[in-house]
C-alpha cells in the first residue's frame, strides 16, 4: 500500500507555533494544511486550528438553506417539510463535530423560527414554547437547540463510554460556552434513571396497569439503550425548561392552567389533509394570540397613537392598529409609537442643552409650592438634570421613524441602522440607542441579542477615538 502525498496534509508545530517546515515521502513535498486544508468526515482542518470560521459556515448553510426552500413556490406546510427532513439533519452532523456554543444554536433557531411562523402563518409574538412544545398542542417540529443538546450528550457517551480504553481515556471536553455544559447534563439525566429505577414503573392516565410503553431499566440496558434513554432524558429536561417559560407567560401560558383538556399531538398526516388556515388557527387560538377585540384592546390600549397621550383615541387610530395587528401581530407598530414618545422627550433635551452656555446654567421657572410650618422656602430653581448631555453644546440626533436612518458616516461606516443615534462633533461622544419592546419573552435575551449586533460597529467608532455607549 502506498501513501500517496498529494492527498495527505502536513502540519508542524513548534512551541505552540506554525513552522513551515515541510515533509517529504520519496522526496515528494507533502502539502500543509496551510496551502490546502483537508476535509475527514465532514470536518475541514485548517491551520487555524479552530472552528469559528466553520461555524461561521454553518451560519451562512442555515441561512442560505432556508432562503432556497422559501423562494420556492410550494405551500408553507411543505416549505416545513422540507426543513425537517432536508435541511435539519444536513445542519445537525456540522453541529456534532465543531465547537459550537449554545449561544450559536439559539442564534441559528431564532433565524429558524421566523422562518417557520412565516411559513404556518403565525404571528412573530408566538413564543417559541408554541412551536416546540409538548403541552396541550404539540406539533411535529424539531427544535434546533434541543436537537443541539442531544446530539452533544451522544457524543459525550459516545466517547466517555466507548468500548475501547483508549478512546473513553482520551475523551475530550466538549466545548459548548458557559451556559450549557453536556457532561453536567448527561449526570443528571444518569441520576434521574437511577431514580427511576429506585421508585419503579408509575402509570400516568386511566389506563390500566402494564397498557403503556414500557423503557428498560438503567441496571439491566445495554450501551446502546442507555445511550438512548440518556437523550431522551435530555428532551425531557428541555421540555421542562419550556413548561417553566410557559408558567411565566401570562397570556400564551393560560393552557398550563386548563383542567380536563385532552392533548392533542398533530401529525404529518393531518397537516397534509388540513388547509394552512385551519392550522394557524388552531395555533393561534390555543396560546391566544388571535387579533381579537380583547388581544387589541391589550395590545394598544387604548389610545394607539401615543402611549402618554390621554386624549380619546380617534376611529382612525384604532382601525390602523388593528390593520397592522391583523399583518404583524407584534409590538412592530407600538414600537415606533413609543420610539415617537422617547425621541420627543431627548429632542427637547438637546435644544435645551444646545442653547445654554457651556459652563452656565439656565433658569426656569419655580413652580407653585406650599411649605409647611417652620420649613424654609426654596428660593433658586434646580437646574434641570441633562446627565451626560451637559459635557458639549452640539449635540445632533438621528431617529429611525420617517425615513431610513443613516449612520453618520463620520463615526463608523457601516449599513446597521439603529433606532436612535446621539452625537457631538466636539467631545467625539456618541450614545447608540436600540429599544426594544417585548412581549412575554425574557428582556435579557433581547438585549444581548441586541448588545452583541452593535458590538464591532462600536469597536470601530473607538477606533477611531469616539467613545461610544450603546
Amino acid at each position: 500500500m502506498e501513501v500517496k502525498p498529494s492527498k495527505s496534509r502536513s502540519i508542524s508545530i513548534i512551541k505552540g507555533q506554525l513552522t513551515n517546515e515541510r515533509f517529504h515521502i520519496n522526496n515528494e513535498p507533502i502539502p500543509t494544511v496551510l496551502e490546502k486544508p483537508i476535509k475527514s468526515l465532514g470536518h475541514w482542518y485548517s491551520a487555524e486550528l479552530k472552528d469559528s470560521k466553520q461555524v461561521d459556515q454553518l451560519r451562512q448553510d442555515t441561512i442560505s438553506g432556508l432562503n432556497q426552500i422559501n423562494n420556492t413556490a410550494l405551500p408553507g406546510k411543505l416549505k416545513l417539510w422540507c426543513f425537517q427532513f432536508g435541511l435539519l439533519p444536513r445542519l445537525m452532523w456540522p453541529i456534532s463535530i465543531y465547537e459550537v456554543a449554545l449561544s450559536h444554536a439559539n442564534r441559528l433557531e431564532r433565524l429558524v423560527n421566523a422562518q417557520v411562523r412565516k411559513w404556518l402563518g403565525l404571528p412573530r409574538c408566538l413564543s417559541s414554547v408554541g412551536l416546540y412544545g409538548n403541552g396541550a398542542l404539540s406539533l411535529p417540529i424539531s427544535s434546533v437547540v434541543e436537537e443541539y443538546k442531544c446530539a452533544k450528550s451522544r457524543l459525550e457517551m459516545t466517547l466517555t463510554e466507548s468500548q475501547d480504553p483508549f478512546v473513553r481515556g482520551a475523551a475530550p471536553t466538549l466545548a459548548t460556552g458557559r451556559k450549557w455544559n453536556p457532561s453536567a447534563a448527561v449526570a443528571v439525566a444518569k441520576t434521574a434513571l437511577r431514580h427511576r429505577d429506585i421508585v419503579g414503573h408509575v402509570q400516568y392516565g386511566r389506563g390500566g396497569l402494564g397498557l403503556e410503553e414500557t423503557t428498560p431499566t438503567w441496571q439491566k440496558a445495554t450501551a446502546t439503550e442507555r445511550r438512548h434513554v440518556v437523550v431522551e432524558e435530555v428532551r425531557h429536561q428541555e421540555e421542562a425548561a419550556r413548561c417553566a417559560k410557559a408558567v411565566s407567560q401570562a397570556q400564551q401560558g393560560r393552557w398550563m392552567r386548563w383542567e380536563g383538556v385532552e392533548r392533542r399531538k398533530i401529525t404529518w398526516n393531518e397537516i397534509w389533509s388540513m388547509e394552512s388556515n385551519r392550522l394557524s388557527f388552531i395555533i393561534r387560538a390555543t396560546y391566544d394570540v388571535l387579533p381579537s377585540p380583547t388581544n387589541l384592546h391589550l395590545w394598544y390600549g387604548e389610545d394607539p397613537a401615543c402611549l402618554q397621550c390621554t386624549a380619546p383615541a380617534t376611529l382612525k387610530h384604532i382601525l390602523v392598529g388593528w390593520k397592522t395587528s391583523l399583518t404583524q401581530g407584534r409590538y412592530t407598530w407600538r414600537h415606533n409609537q413609543v420610539l415617537k414618545c422617547l425621541a420627543a422627550e431627548l429632542e427637547n433635551k438637546r435644544v435645551v442643552t444646545n442653547a445654554m452656555p457651556l459652563n452656565a446654567q439656565a433658569t426656569f421657572p419655580c413652580k407653585t409650592t406650599f411649605i409647611r410650618e417652620g420649613e424654609k422656602r426654596r428660593t433658586k430653581p434646580s437646574p434641570p438634570d441633562l446627565g451626560p448631555l451637559n459635557a458639549a453644546r452640539d449635540w445632533e440626533m438621528r431617529v429611525d421613524l420617517s425615513q431610513r436612518l443613516i449612520f453618520p458616516p463620520e463615526i463608523a461606516a457601516t449599513s446597521l441602522r439603529p433606532d436612535l443615534v446621539l452625537w457631538s462633533m466636539s467631545c467625539h461622544r456618541v450614545f447608540i440607542v436600540e429599544l426594544t419592546v417585548p412581549w412575554e419573552d425574557p428582556i435579557d435575551e433581547a438585549f444581548e441579542r441586541k448588545r452583541l449586533r452593535y458590538t464591532n460597529l462600536a469597536a470601530e467608532a473607538e477606533a477611531r477615538g469616539w467613545n461610544v455607549k450603546v
